[in-house]
């Protein structure tokens, strides 16, 4: 699939992936996005890093099991909850 451009309220052009896309309209549908809901990190990144999302980024530190005699450690996961901002889209 092709990228699709779209022209934003400050006058800039952005191609956009279908899963970039999928993901703005899943944000703009849910209104706030957490992690987790079917959208990586990385495309959240990417719509950070353009202005088109506001994202909250947060550490959090979950509990795996290891094998050995059921050893319990910590490792830190990176969480997001994201917000469409809708100044650059003119709204």
């Amino acid at each position: 699939m092709a990228n699709t451009k779209i022209k934003l309220a400050d006058g800039r052009i952005v191609s956009l992936t279908p899963a970039q896309i999928r993901a703005v309209k899943a944000i703009n549908r849910a209104g706030v996005l957490y992690s987790y809901n079917g959208v990586s990190r990385a495309t959240i990144r990417v719509l950070e890093r353009l202005g088109l999302v506001d994202v909250e980024w947060e550490t959090e530190w979950v509990e795996t099991s290891h094998g050995y005699r059921g050893v319990w450690r910590q490792r830190p996961q990176l969480t997001f909850l994201a917000r469409i901002n809708k100044e650059a889209f003119g709204r």
